[in-house]
């Protein structure tokens, strides 16, 4: 799944297990997902925050230049 994929389904856990018509067991399996896909969320978020890291020290390390 991608990102944004990861974060509706979150998103849907989050608003069963507000409503708190959950059985317990079924809750506890939410809960469980939930916590899978906020690891899966950080992870692509940290991915996303090194690429853009990279680009920024390169654009850093340009230097215009006299024609």
């Amino acid at each position: 799944m991608n990102y944004e994929q990861n974060l509706k389904e979150l998103e849907q856990i989050i608003q069963k297990l507000e409503t708190g018509d959950v059985k317990f067991d079924d809750a506890t399996n939410l809960f469980e997902r939930g916590a899978v896909l906020c690891e899966e969320l950080l992870k692509s978020f940290n991915e996303a925050k090194g690429k853009i890291t990279v680009i920024r020290e390169r654009l850093e390390g340009l230097q215009e230049e006299e024609l």
